[in-house]
């Protein structure tokens, strides 16, 4: 199960570490809502011009259970070069709790499994 999730957190990644990434700033449009066990929870969707100078429209991957950064707020986005679909605000501190945390379940699995320890 910590593979698998492993394996979709990297298959995600995967553009960010193959190709250059680009910064740019971008613009809170509107929260996406969902509810979930009673419970709001907004994704942000932001507005921002590529290298061409086109602008794209992207929802964040992350769900929070309040609508931040507000409306109109400009934000710092990153996104891998020829894949501007896949922007996103960088969370640097939840990507690495992320990681680790799955990281160590796959290896305390995988030490139970062969009984290393």
């Amino acid at each position: 199960m910590s593979g698998t999730g492993l394996a979709l957190v990297l298959r995600g990644d995967l553009p960010f570490l193959r190709f250059p990434v680009h910064r740019a700033p971008a613009m809170i449009v509107r929260h996406d809502r969902r509810f979930e066990k009673g419970r709001a929870l907004y994704k942000p969707v932001f507005r921002f011009a590529n290298r061409n100078g086109t602008f794209i429209e992207v929802r964040d991957k992350v769900y929070m259970p309040f609508p931040k950064p507000v409306i109109g707020e400009m934000v710092e986005i990153v996104y891998p070069e020829g894949f501007p679909q896949k922007a996103r605000i960088p969370y640097p501190v939840f990507r690495g709790l992320l990681y680790g945390a799955l990281g160590y379940v796959f290896v305390m699995a995988g030490v139970e499994l062969t009984g290393w320890w």
